[in-house]
């Protein structure tokens, strides 16, 4: 191999070349011939770095053919193009089988010189498909040898960076993605090193690295550059594809927020330059946002001699679609308002989106080519991930936006199933248009519309833009848009079977969108593969709610019925295929997402109604995957659990990822447990799934967790249901075990308070349940009731009480609240005790009046002493003051309920009188500290609250306007001094507490004489 490396230095004639080239890459395949030499110059088993000089010198700048000198008979030596070709594969060839080789930025810059030389020794792809008669047959030759060639050569990059960005190592995957990154944005836009520029000196501050790493991408694309510069339109293009290649890369990486967060850039920039991780220091991509947006919009609208480049476009659109993912939920850490970062770049974006959505009305302009279709669906693409993440909320925006991509009644026209009319055909209305890719503009706008409406459906839409949407939907044809999406949908299922790997089945030559196979473009063909789910389910959406507005017996209405029994089983079979390849954290957002879709389309169909019938066993089937395949694979139960009986925890973004499989799976599973009558589904198999995650949470094989709270919840609310429809002689044994499983994940959610939101209602909501219709006695309640005093659970206590006949929750856990409410050491418990209490009281009272006055009897001196002890901050331990006030307000309302008590009951006078000067006391009391609004009373006390004294006030004037005589009876008892408090509080709040006018003194002019 180094004899050979040897030859190949020294000689250049194009055969010597070419058979170089051949046997390296002959030799690439048989690594173990080559041994390391010690009389090599190159000290190396690796075919790679023997052949890599020799390869990259050969697509160096075309020379003249060599006229051989002598007898030999060269013919079949065509010129250095043979030589270069053979190179070309030849690298590939190494790409392809090697992982190791470093850095190959350098290996990348020549590529692209050579791609760049060789674009211009072409004709204008955008011009013609046709050959000129002008031109000669050997030009028209050249020609696709340069096509070929760059074809070949735009393959050879994509292998240079499979191998680039497939680094393992976190750091160096990092700095490579961003070195790519920037190289191909300099190619893109020019930007090269200008005469006599040097190097920057590396400072300690960002702006110093943020400059170098600029100076390094623009030193890397100047050899390439200089060919031409303006860069060639060829050259634009894969740069564009090198730049939304590197974007989807750096978003796999999602647990580093530096990459695309500027604070968080910074942070760890400054890091870096303090200290040295064993990586070239570089800059984020966060900190070149700028230069990133706007070079891929002026990518989005390039053109050449005012011609348009939709090329180009397309591809710079792409690129703008990567940056519209990575940084579109990026909050501007400037403004602080909730803005973010791409809202300040809004105009240009929506200005190069605007433009991609017009190329249809381009493509008239233009000679017809398949470039317009390109860019109208990459188009079409960059809208949607507009939309769903908010980019885009001003209903005027989204209006102009959406005009070009809504169909029009005639584009999509009703048609029935098995019709023998050409309604459902993706055809051109034109002679002059490009009959083969021409019906990518309607299938774009179908696939556009479907998948918007599916994500509003999921629940997967910025919500500040929904109404306006589907305001915007509605005007055109819902259901023949429906109809052509559901043709559409079964083309695409039929063409994605055969597609298929391991399938046997053959390519249909017709279909229902298409006449003839051979006569459609495969970027058409690709689109049907790719989005038939999305169009499936968007279809059944809209036909369901066509079948709801259509009266009976119509035959719209059995048509209709027709194409949604033909969607059923193409739904089912996708949702198995889907199930079966997804594996938490490995398969990707895209087959969470897919497997939604189908579920949220098959949660639509079994509640609507339809004559569309269900098999059993297909459900069974569909159960059982979604548990055993969505549900138990992220919970844990599935695997094997560790040495400890507790299941392994995924990372948090896998959950992020299948965040809407798991709300639409669990929705489906309460679905079918709320109509289990009706659809046919298996109960023991529901209860399986339901009751599994809960004894797994119960037996602790599983924490309680953030990320579990959407399947516990919802597996919580379908007990609920399974309850009602078990046999008697196993419900109280359910009944039991769903109590105590409510209890202990409350008691344990004091401990993770984020999970309230999720978590607390579905727990209350099922002790609820089992607490107003329930087969355990009443004693058992009872003992329930203390337990939930004793462990602060005092909102499942209050739910017990009012649902259990009045008084016996109250009764029985009295002591434990007595305790509770008189624990003046623990104020954590005071506000939840006597909220509790009061709900509790509220509701029972009214039933049992009596009941009133044995809580009085029990708890009334602690509800009196937890009001002076708050009002007059007599224990202020930690987190005392937090809920003084809403605790003083529980306790002046318990103290009214007993007032309103001791007033309506006959024969309670003297004991009336009696609490109520206790009452007066206290409340004077807390008047004379806290003072009253308006500073009336001139009270300077420190921790005095105004707000508590309005409170007694108002105490005070609500009695003497319910009972006037005892109010009087009762005063005429105080001390003068605290009378007059109470008289001054009442005049102060029935005036509103206004400051006493002032008379202004007159001038008396007798004065000056």
């Amino acid at each position: 191999a180094c004899y050979a490396s040897t030859i190949l230095e020294h000689c250049s004639h194009p055969v010597v070349r070419f058979e170089g080239s051949v046997f390296f890459e002959r030799l690439s395949k048989h690594k173990g011939l080559i041994e390391p030499s010690c009389c090599c110059a190159v000290n190396t088993d690796n075919a790679a770095t023997v052949a890599m000089p020799f390869l990259l010198s050969a697509l160096k700048t075309p020379i003249a053919k060599v006229v051989a000198e002598g007898n030999a008979d060269f013919r079949g030596c065509h010129g250095p193009i043979d030589v270069q070709r053979s190179a070309v594969m030849c690298l590939k060839r190494v790409f392809t089988s090697e992982n190791n080789l470093g850095d190959l930025i350098d290996v990348g810059k020549s590529v692209l010189e050579f791609l760049h030389d060789r674009s211009g020794r072409r004709r204008f792809e955008h011009f013609s498909d046709f050959r000129s008669l002008a031109l000669s047959r050997s030009v028209v030759n050249d020609f696709e040898d340069g096509q070929s060639i760059e074809a070949e050569t735009v393959a050879l990059m994509q292998a240079i960076l499979a191998v680039q960005l497939g680094s393992e190592d976190f750091a160096e995957k990092t700095h490579r993605c961003l070195q790519w990154l920037l190289f191909s944005v300099s190619l893109i836009s020019g930007d090269s090193l200008k005469p006599g520029q040097d190097e920057p000196e590396i400072q300690t501050s960002i702006a110093g690295l943020i400059e170098r790493t600029r100076y390094v991408a623009r030193s890397n694309a100047s050899p390439v550059v200089k060919v031409s510069n303006p860069p060639r339109w060829q050259l634009k293009c894969v740069a564009s594809n090198i730049a939304s290649l590197t974007m989807a890369s750096l978003l796999e990486m999602k647990e580093n927020p530096s990459i695309f967060n500027v604070q968080s850039a910074r942070a760890r920039c400054m890091e870096m330059l303090q200290k040295d991780h064993g990586v070239s220091l570089h800059s984020f991509p966060s900190l070149h946002l700028e230069e990133l947006v706007t070079t891929a919009c002026i990518a989005s609208a390039a053109t050449s001699n005012n011609s348009e480049l939709p090329s180009v476009q397309a591809s710079g659109l792409r690129f703008l679609i990567t940056v519209l993912k990575a940084f579109g939920e990026e909050l501007d850490a400037s403004t602080n308002d909730g803005t973010t970062v791409l809202e300040q770049y809004s105009s240009q974006i929506i200005s190069a989106v605007r433009h991609a959505l017009n190329a249809e009305s381009l493509l008239e302009e233009s000679v017809a080519s398949s470039g317009f279709h390109r860019l109208f669906a990459a188009g079409c693409e960059a809208l949607f991930v507009m939309m769903k993440g908010g980019f885009v909320s001003e209903p005027v925006v989204i209006r102009r936006l959406l005009q070009p991509i809504l169909l029009a009644s005639e584009d999509v026209p009703f048609a029935a199933f098995g019709g023998k009319d050409e309604k459902l055909l993706m055809k051109s209305n034109h002679v002059t248009d490009d009959t083969r890719s021409f019906p990518m503009f309607r299938l774009s706008k179908l696939c556009f519309a479907a998948r918007l409406s599916m994500m509003i459906e999921v629940g997967d839409m910025n919500q500040s833009a929904v109404s306006v949407i589907n305001r915007e939907l509605e005007k055109d044809d819902e259901v023949g848009r429906a109809i052509h999406s559901a043709a559409a949908a079964i083309d695409g299922f039929l063409l994605s079977r055969a597609s298929s790997e391991h399938s046997r089945v053959r390519f249909p030559s017709t279909g229902l969108t298409y006449a003839n196979l051979t006569d459609v473009d495969e970027l058409i063909l690709d689109e049907l593969v790719e989005n038939w789910p999305v169009l499936a389910t968007s279809s059944v959406v809209s036909i369901l709610k066509a079948i709801k507005n259509v009266p009976e017996e119509n035959e719209q209405k059995e048509s209709l019925e027709l194409w949604l029994s033909k969607l059923l089983p193409i739904i089912l079979i996708g949702l198995r295929g889907t199930l079966s390849e997804f594996k938490p954290g490995q398969s990707g957002a895209s087959t969470s997402e897919t497997a939604a879709l189908f579920i949220c389309a098959l949660r639509l169909m079994v509640g609507s109604g339809t004559s569309v019938e269900f098999c059993s066993d297909e459900f069974g089937g569909v159960i059982s995957m979604l548990t055993d395949s969505v549900l138990f694979q992220l919970l844990g139960l599935s695997d094997s659990a560790d040495g400890n009986g507790r299941s392994v925890m995924l990372p948090h973004f896998v959950f992020e990822d299948c965040a809407i499989l798991m709300h639409q799976a669990c929705g489906f599973i309460e679905d079918l447990c709320k109509n289990s009558d009706a659809a046919a589904a298996d109960l023991a198999l529901l209860s399986h799934s339901v009751m599994k995650p809960l004894v797994a949470l119960q037996e602790k094989q599983i924490k309680l967790h953030a990320n579990y709270s959407i399947i516990l919840s919802s597996c919580i609310r379908s007990s609920i249901i399974l309850l009602f429809c078990q046999r008697e002689e196993d419900r109280m044994q359910l009944e039991k075990a769903l109590v105590q499983l409510s209890l202990s994940t409350l008691k344990e959610m004091s401990a993770h308070p984020e999970l309230n939101k999720e978590l607390k209602d579905p727990c209350l909501s099922l002790l609820r349940s089992c607490s107003s219709d329930s087969s355990l006695k009443d004693g058992e309640w009872g003992e329930i009731a203390t337990y939930c005093v004793s462990n602060e659970l005092l909102d499942a206590w209050a739910i017990i009480c009012a649902s259990l006949p009045p008084g016996i929750g109250i009764k029985s856990s009295i002591n434990a609240m007595k305790g509770a409410l008189g624990d003046l050491d623990n104020a954590s418990r005071h506000f939840g005790a006597i909220v509790a209490l009061r709900v509790a009281l509220h509701s029972a009272g009214t039933e049992d009046t009596s009941l009133v006055s044995f809580v009085l009897h029990h708890v009334g001196f602690e509800v009196l002493q937890l009001f002076r002890a708050y009002s007059l901050r007599l224990a202020p331990v930690q987190s005392f003051d937090e809920n003084r006030v809403n605790v003083c307000a529980e306790a002046v309302k318990m103290n009214m309920i007993a007032f309103q008590y001791l007033s309506t009951t006959p024969g309670e006078g003297e004991t009336s009188s009696s609490f109520l000067l206790t009452l007066f006391q206290v409340l004077v009391e807390s008047v004379s500290f806290n003072g009253l609004p308006g500073n009336l009373l001139g009270t300077r006390n420190a921790g005095a609250d105004e707000n508590i004294g309005r409170m007694c006030a108002q105490v005070f004037v609500h009695v003497v306007r319910s009972n006037p005589l005892v109010f009087k009876s009762t005063i005429t008892t105080m001390a003068a001094e605290s009378r007059t408090v109470l008289e001054n509080a009442v005049r102060a709040d029935m005036s509103g507490y206004a400051a006493p006018k002032r008379e202004k003194k007159k001038l008396s002019l007798k004065g000056f004489r």
